[in-house]
């Protein structure tokens, strides 16, 4: 058995390499003058593969297929720590293209399984049949357990999330209420916590444009002793970093699904023990 990185998973490949055992196989990648992506496995005489690479990109996922191609009639089990495109779970207009059932139909038309980590609601694991999701909230409760925390859900669709990640850490936790004070002001608060003077953690799978941590931030700041923001996904699209630290955010964490400076977390243990 050998292991494929792919270019949006450097770090994590390696991690999970070591982790599990399994060796790195060679793999040539480069991108044409008119954008067309080339892919050769230099080393593809195993019959077993496994293909670590997130989906943050276009290009990405068109680097996983023809990984995939490259591997046909191989034993493939394809790690996507981050699944792209799995927000789009349904269509919520006439004649929308639900994006993760297209997703799903492509990777497990090739992957004999499909291993990814928190991925974004039910519905969208629901479109794969040969899916294995990895659950990383833990390791954000581990990285705050013995601390005096309070940790918050954005809203109460995600408190779930938190519950995990609270437990692990052995925390209170609670989800954020939006209530409108007038037509102009929105006012954000825990539903049921008092959270002043107390360390906040607000905690989410994935933090994309952090628009709603930014704002929850503003008003919490006041209040608690400070803010931090975690989690799984550190999407952080555009400035998404700047406008969470000038909101009053005094630290962000997140795993390496994504790879940015705030992964100081890594899923290549949970990874390697489902491989």
């Amino acid at each position: 058995m050998k292991l494929i990185v792919g270019p949006s998973s450097p770090l994590l490949g390696k991690r999970i390499s070591d982790a599990s055992g399994i060796p790195i196989a060679e793999t040539t990648y480069r991108k044409f003058p008119d954008g067309e992506i080339y892919v050769r496995v230099e080393d593809a005489k195993d019959d077993e593969f496994v293909v670590v690479n997130s989906l943050n990109s276009n290009d990405d996922l068109v680097f996983t297929l023809l990984v995939l191609d490259a591997l046909s009639g191989k034993e493939v089990t394809l790690v996507i720590p981050y699944m792209g495109y799995a927000r789009q779970d349904r269509a919520f207009l006439d004649g929308e293209a639900v994006s993760i059932r297209a997703i799903a139909r492509l990777l497990e038309s090739y992957a004999s399984k499909v291993v990814t980590v928190n991925i974004h609601s039910e519905e969208a694991k629901g479109h794969f049949r040969k899916m294995v999701e990895v659950d990383a909230m833990g390791l954000i409760g581990e990285h705050y357990r013995g601390e005096d925390v309070v940790m918050l859900s954005p809203d109460r669709g995600s408190l779930e999330r938190v519950r995990r990640a609270a437990e692990s850490a052995g925390c209170d936790f609670d989800y954020l209420e939006k209530t409108r004070i007038d037509a102009e002001t929105v006012e954000i608060r825990p539903k049921n916590l008092d959270v002043s003077g107390r360390k906040v953690i607000i905690v989410d799978d994935i933090i994309s444009t952090g628009g709603t941590v930014v704002t929850a931030a503003k008003q919490l700041k006041g209040d608690a002793e400070s803010v931090e923001a975690a989690c799984v996904h550190a999407v952080l699209a555009g400035n998404a970093l700047n406008r969470l630290y000038s909101s009053g955010i005094s630290r962000v964490i997140a795993t390496d699904t994504v790879e940015r400076q705030v992964s100081v977390l890594s899923v290549a243990r949970l990874i390697a023990g489902v491989l």
